[in-house]
């Protein structure tokens, strides 16, 4: 399932620098350390943490989420992916 994973990203990757993005971005639960270790070793890293992206279900509290990265080659100074020092709300997303 990895390899799927990993070669999904890398098409992703690849289509969105031949369109000339700065950024691909993803969305992980910060509780899920293995997915958040998986996107790092593809060149991933955590942008910004967004507070209460995923809504729970059975009463558990919302869930924050990781905005992962990866700088494509059109941000040759790579400031897309400068961490901002605080997190964010859902409603703050562009």
């Amino acid at each position: 399932m990895t390899s799927l994973r990993a070669f999904t990203c890398d098409d992703l990757f690849r289509f969105n620098n031949i369109k000339g993005g700065f950024f691909v971005d993803l969305f992980v639960r910060v509780s899920n350390q293995v997915a958040v270790n998986m996107y790092k070793q593809l060149g991933y890293s955590v942008y910004r943490t967004v507070l209460e992206y995923y809504s729970a279900s059975n009463g558990e509290p919302d869930e924050d989420a990781y905005d992962m990265r990866k700088a494509l080659s059109r941000d040759t100074e790579k400031k897309s992916i400068i961490p901002l020092p605080h997190p964010v709300r859902p409603e703050d997303i562009e």
